[in-house]
C-alpha cells in the first residue's frame, strides 16, 4: 500500500489501514462504508409547483440500541442499528407537516415537538409510529402567553436531568433558550435569555449568499446544544438554507443558559464547495460506541430553494475545547467504525477518490436543458436527463484508462416525475443495472439492482461498495423498468484510483486579504495530474480543520472573521490518490 497516495491530514493516521485490517488487524466482519448525503426515501415537496424532493434540519436521536433520524416535512421519521442503513417510520399521530422538529431522549422515553407548535409528545416505543401520546400542550417560550410558539426549537437535557429549550430563525431576532419545568407540563421556568445576536459585520460566515457576499441581514437559525468536558457548545445555522455557505457556528460556556464566547474557529461545520455544498442546521450527538457526529442540511436549490439533503460528518473536539466536524473529503467514501476511534489520529476516509469527475459520459438519449456532460461535472445542482423512462435507457462513463473500481454511487434526478407528498404512495422505485467493462462493448454486471420489492431502489443516492474491487475503464448504468419521469441522473460517481501517481504537492500558495477583511482570496499553480483540491484552513498552524472543495485554482471566500487571522495550506487529488499539501501558509496581519 502507497501511504503517499492516500489522505493526510496533520497528525492524522489512514483510514484506509484500518479498513484493511478491520480496524484491528484480527478478522472480523466488514466495516461499513457510505457517503453522502445519506442515502434515504426523500419525500416530494407538497408545493405542486416544485416538483423536486427534500430533508433539512435533520437530528439523529440514540435511543436505545438504535438511532432514530427526524427531518423537516417527511411525514415520518428513520430508524436505524449502524448510522447506514435506514427504515422509514410512518405516524398517524405526530404533527409532521411542522419543521425543523425537536427531539429528546428522556427519562426512558423519547420527546417531539415541531416549529410554531405548543405541543410536546412522547413514546417509549418509537419503532411503532402509532404509540406517540401527548405528553404537554403547554410548551412555550413565554410564562405569560402559553399560545406562543417557536420556531427551530431545540430540547436539551443536561446530567442533572434538568431540561432546556432553545429557539429562533430570525434575520432580527436573536438565539433564545429557556428552562423548562418538567414537573409542570413543561412550561418555561422564567423568561427566555438572549444567547446570540447578530453579528454579520464582524463574522463573514454569516453573511448571506453563496459565497457571503450579500448586503443585507443574516439569519440566525437551527440552535443546537450538546455538552462535553464540563463545557457547554451552543451551535447556530447561517447564513440560510438556500446558500452554499450554509454552516454551524459555535458559542461555548460553562452553564446551559451562557454566558457563551464565540468560538473563534467559527464556522465548525462548513462545506462551501465541492459535489454538494451545505453543512448547517444539524444537531452533533454521539454514537453508542462514544464517537461524535454531526448530521446537517445540504444545499441543492434549483427546482426551489428547499430542494435539501442530509449529510453527515464525523466530529472530533481539540484538547483546547474546540469542536470540528470533518468535511474534507466527505463526497468520497467514508468509514462508519463499529468501535470508537479518535478521529484526530484515523481518519474516516477510504482514500478511494471520484475518478469520473470530468470524464467522457455517453447515454442512450439526453435533453438539451440536461446534456450528457452534467453527470461528471461534481456537482449536484446539475443533471443528465434521458429523453424518457423507459427501460433500455442508459449513460455511461469512460474512465480514460483502465483503474480498480471500488464503489459506484447513482444520485437519480427524478426529471419530469410530477410527483408530490400528496401522491401517496410515491411509485418511483428504481430499477437498473452496474456494468463494467474495458473495451466499451462487453460488459459485465457488478450490481443487480432491478428487485424493488424491499423499497431500496427508492432511494436516490445509492453507493454501490463492490464485494471486491475490479478492473474496469468503462462503467455503464442501465434503467430497466419505465419509470414516471425520464431516466436521470445528478451524477454517476465512480470511486477508486488509477495507476499513475499522485497529484504533484501544492506550492506557492497566494493569498489575498480584502479591504474588507471578512473576505479571503487563496490561489495556488495547477498541480500536475491534479483532478481537484481540498483548501484548508484555521486558526492555527495544526489545526487546519475548516476546508472547501474546488475544481478550480483559486478561490475567494467571505466567511472569515475581521479580528482573525488564518492559516492555509492545499491538498491535491486526483486518479491516483490524494497528496497533503505543504506547511501551513499564513495570512498577512
Amino acid at each position: 500500500m502507497n501511504l503517499n497516495n492516500l489522505c493526510l491530514r496533520p497528525c492524522v493516521f489512514l483510514a484506509a489501514v484500518f479498513f484493511a485490517v478491520g480496524m484491528s488487524g484480527k478478522s472480523r466482519k466488514p466495516v461499513h462504508v457510505v457517503t453522502n448525503p445519506i442515502n434515504v426515501a426523500y419525500a416530494f415537496t407538497r408545493d405542486d409547483k416544485a416538483g423536486g424532493r427534500e430533508a433539512a434540519d435533520p437530528m439523529i436521536v440514540p435511543f436505545g440500541d438504535k438511532y432514530y433520524l427526524f427531518a423537516t416535512k417527511n411525514y415520518g421519521y428513520w430508524v436505524s442499528d449502524d448510522l447506514c442503513d435506514w427504515t422509514f417510520i410512518t405516524s398517524d399521530v405526530l404533527p409532521l407537516h411542522r419543521f425543523a422538529p425537536a427531539v429528546m431522549a428522556y427519562k426512558g422515553e423519547l420527546y417531539w415537538m415541531g416549529s410554531l407548535d405548543n405541543r410536546l409528545y412522547k413514546t417509549a416505543t418509537p419503532d411503532n409510529g402509532h404509540s406517540w401520546t401527548l405528553a404537554s400542550d403547554e410548551i412555550c417560550a413565554y410564562r405569560d402567553a402559553p399560545r406562543r410558539t417557536v420556531v427551530d426549537p431545540y430540547l436539551f437535557v443536561d446530567d442533572d436531568q434538568r431540561v432546556y429549550l432553545y429557539w429562533g430563525s430570525s434575520m432580527e431576532e436573536p438565539i433564545r433558550g429557556v428552562e423548562l419545568d418538567t414537573e409542570h407540563g413543561f412550561r418555561p421556568k422564567s423568561d427566555p435569555t438572549v444567547l446570540i445576536e447578530h453579528h454579520e459585520d464582524v463574522y463573514g460566515w454569516e453573511c448571506r449568499g453563496d459565497r457571503n457576499e450579500r448586503k443585507e441581514p443574516s439569519c440566525s437559525e437551527g440552535a443546537a446544544m450538546l455538552k462535553h468536558n464540563g463545557k457547554y457548545y451552543l451551535q447556530y445555522a447561517g447564513p440560510g438554507t438556500q446558500f452554499d455557505t450554509y454552516g454551524d457556528g459555535l458559542y461555548v460556556g460553562d452553564h446551559p443558559l451562557g454566558p457563551f464566547t464565540h468560538a473563534d474557529a467559527s464556522p465548525f461545520s462548513v462545506k462551501t464547495g465541492g459535489w454538494m455544498t451545505g453543512a448547517g442546521h444539524g444537531t452533533t450527538f454521539q454514537d453508542k460506541y462514544g464517537n461524535w457526529w454531526h448530521v446537517a442540511t445540504t444545499v441543492i436549490a434549483q427546482r426551489y430553494k428547499f430542494e435539501r439533503r442530509i449529510g453527515l460528518w464525523p466530529v472530533f473536539f481539540t484538547s483546547d475545547g474546540g469542536m470540528f466536524a470533518l468535511s474534507d473529503y466527505a463526497d468520497m467514501p467514508f468509514i462508519v467504525p463499529d468501535k470508537l476511534v479518535d478521529w484526530t489520529k484515523q481518519s474516516p476516509w477510504t482514500g478511494w477518490t471520484d475518478i469520473s469527475v470530468g470524464k467522457q459520459v455517453a447515454v442512450s438519449s439526453q435533453t438539451p436543458e440536461h446534456p450528457a456532460s452534467n453527470a461528471t461535472d461534481f456537482s449536484i445542482k446539475t443533471w443528465w436527463s434521458a429523453a424518457t423512462g423507459e427501460a433500455g435507457e442508459w449513460i455511461s462513463v469512460d474512465l480514460g484508462k483502465m483503474c480498480t473500481v471500488n464503489a459506484i454511487q447513482t444520485n437519480f434526478a427524478d426529471e419530469g416525475f410530477g410527483m408530490y407528498q400528496n401522491d401517496a404512495p410515491v411509485k418511483t422505485p428504481y430499477s437498473f443495472l452496474l456494468e463494467v467493462s474495458v473495451d466499451g462493448t462487453t460488459w459485465h454486471s457488478v450490481a443487480d439492482k432491478t428487485d424493488s420489492g424491499d423499497g431500496a431502489t427508492h432511494r436516490t443516492h445509492e453507493l454501490t461498495v463492490l464485494p471486491k474491487p475490479c478492473k474496469a475503464r468503462y462503467v455503464r448504468v442501465v434503467n430497466k423498468a419505465r419509470l414516471t419521469g425520464q431516466f436521470s441522473v445528478y451524477d454517476l460517481r465512480v470511486f477508486g484510483h488509477s495507476a499513475e501517481k499522485a497529484p504533484e504537492r501544492v506550492s506557492d500558495i497566494r493569498i489575498d486579504r480584502k479591504p474588507d477583511r471578512r473576505r479571503i482570496e487563496v490561489s495556488w499553480p495547477k498541480a500536475e495530474r491534479a483532478t481537484g483540491y481540498v483548501l484548508r484552513w484555521g486558526i492555527r498552524p495544526d489545526a487546519l480543520f475548516s476546508t472547501c472543495q474546488t475544481l478550480d485554482t483559486s478561490i475567494e471566500l467571505g466567511l472569515f472573521s475581521t479580528d482573525q487571522e488564518y492559516y492555509f495550506s492545499v491538498d491535491a487529488w486526483g486518479d491516483g490518490g490524494i497528496t497533503q499539501g505543504k506547511r501551513p501558509t499564513p495570512t498577512l496581519p
